[in-house]
């Protein structure tokens, strides 16, 4: 397959037949390949020369991935493989049909509500299994969540690699990698990320699911995250209001006043549907 993309950052992975280019971003490109049984799959092969890199962090991104691989959780796009070749570091992860939520939700802005909080449980969940190894997404939005044929979600473009482009100077070290919609205000200011800080941007995507817009939204990047780190939480619509304790509670502004897990915001979401 010919494509400019590869023609720089090339990949040739015994048996796989490369079909089409998916998506490139600044620090990798993602192809629609054939694996040697016949089934598709998605490559994920980084820009970076990961040669220079410490064998350690390559050995990290391997465990990493090849933990959640062994998760096997339907609402996580599973990684198959990963490995370095010629330089070259590559994921390869099952292919999932569909579309992104964020394309879906440009679709439809205001699902149902049932709709929406069964997604927001599905990806919670899925949230959960991934912190429950040990690991942060550190990029959850609406554009690395797919919605299956069947209206089934799943995560994707776990943030395995942020280290790795850190070292391989992709990305500076007090360099928010993130999209400032969904960043916490302690990532802002430097703070290091933790599981409350994924929780702050399912916070963001619950908002968006009830209301049909972001909590926070603003054309200067400035401005967005002045909002993010001062700005008070806004309130849901009055025939919403139970839900806004999950909303103030995922939102809050200091990560000790946020709710802590993704088991408690499953709770609390159980028992604003049981009243």
């Amino acid at each position: 397959m010919n494509h400019p993309a590869l023609a720089r950052y090339p990949l040739a992975l015994p048996g796989h037949h490369l079909l089409q280019v998916l998506h490139e971003s600044e620090n990798a490109i993602i192809v629609l390949a054939s694996a040697p049984g016949g089934q598709p799959v998605v490559i994920k092969r980084f820009k970076f020369d990961a040669s220079k890199l410490d064998q350690y962090l390559v050995d990290e991104f391997l465990m990493e991935s090849l933990a959640l691989g062994l998760l096997a959780h339907r609402g996580l796009v599973r990684p198959i493989d990963a490995g370095l070749l010629a330089g070259a570091l590559y994921m390869i992860m099952e292919y999932v049909p569909g579309h992104t939520l964020r394309r879906q939700l440009s679709l439809m802005p205001l699902p149902p509500l049932e709709q929406a909080l069964q997604w927001f449980t599905e990806i919670t969940l899925a949230l959960g299994e991934i912190h429950g190894i040990g690991l942060l997404h550190q990029d959850l939005k609406t554009s690395n969540i797919l919605v299956r044929n069947d209206n089934s979600l799943a995560l994707l473009d776990f943030g395995l690699e942020t280290r790795l482009l850190v070292a391989t100077g992709f990305m500076r070290e007090d360099e928010i990698y993130c999209t400032p919609y969904y960043i916490s205000p302690e990532r802002i200011i430097g703070d290091p990320p933790d599981e409350r800080t994924d929780l702050y941007a399912l916070g963001v995507i619950l908002y968006e699911l009830l209301v049909g817009h972001k909590p926070y939204e603003s054309t200067s990047l400035e401005e967005l995250l002045k909002k993010q780190a001062i700005a008070p939480i806004p309130l849901l619509p009055a025939t919403l209001h139970a839900y806004q304790p999950l909303v103030n509670g995922l939102l809050a502004k200091f990560p000790e006043n946020r709710l802590q897990s993704t088991n408690i915001v499953v709770r609390l979401l159980q028992d604003i549907k049981q009243k």
